[in-house]
């Protein structure tokens, strides 16, 4: 049997650990981060000053 793949579109907050709890609800799934922009979590990053500041 092939394993579960999954996709999730969006590396922001919610898509990065969203591919998170997917990857650790289902550990023989493949589970691919699809985002647009150079690097995930950019906007996390500017805006909590590298300490996370999700509001």
């Amino acid at each position: 049997m092939q394993p579960l793949k999954i996709a999730v579109i969006g590396g922001g907050a919610a898509g990065f650990f969203g591919a998170i709890a997917a990857a650790l609800a289902n550990p023989d799934a493949i589970v691919t981060l699809l985002e647009a922009g150079r690097q995930p979590l950019t906007k996390v990053r500017i805006s909590g000053g590298g300490r996370c500041n999700v509001t």
